[in-house]
Formats: C-alpha cells, structure tokens, sequence
C-alpha cells in the first residue's frame, strides 16, 4: 500500500482537529468535550474550559469536493 496526500487539502484536514485557546482567560483548550457531524458537510466542537469553565463552539465546513 502506498500513502498518498493532497497538499491542497491539508489545511481543511487540520482545522478538524485543531485545540483552540480558551477567549475568556487564553488557556489551551486540547480536546473538545463533544463533537458532532451535521448533515451537509459540517462538524461542530463543543470546548470547555478546564481552567475557566467558559464554553464556546467552532464550526468547520468540510468541501464537498
């Protein structure tokens, strides 16, 4: 088997699973407490802060390429 990339699709590839910093106090947030795929290409995290407790979102739009 050979491993094949497309250099072209690796940004949208590494938004799915990027760690973000918390907005209230700019702590790491690592992992997401939910994730969810919505019908129609799209998947939300679900982050909360462990040194805060604030919650936020992110959204990322998947190409239907």
């Amino acid at each position: 088997m050979q491993l094949q990339c497309n250099p072209a699709k690796l940004p949208a590839m590494r938004s799915v699973g990027l760690s973000t910093r918390c907005a209230q106090c700019q702590e790491w947030v690592i992992a997401p407490l939910l994730t969810e795929f919505v019908e129609g290409s799209e998947i939300r995290h679900h982050w909360v802060c462990d040194g805060c407790g604030e919650t936020t979102r992110t959204v990322v739009q998947l190409s239907k390429d």
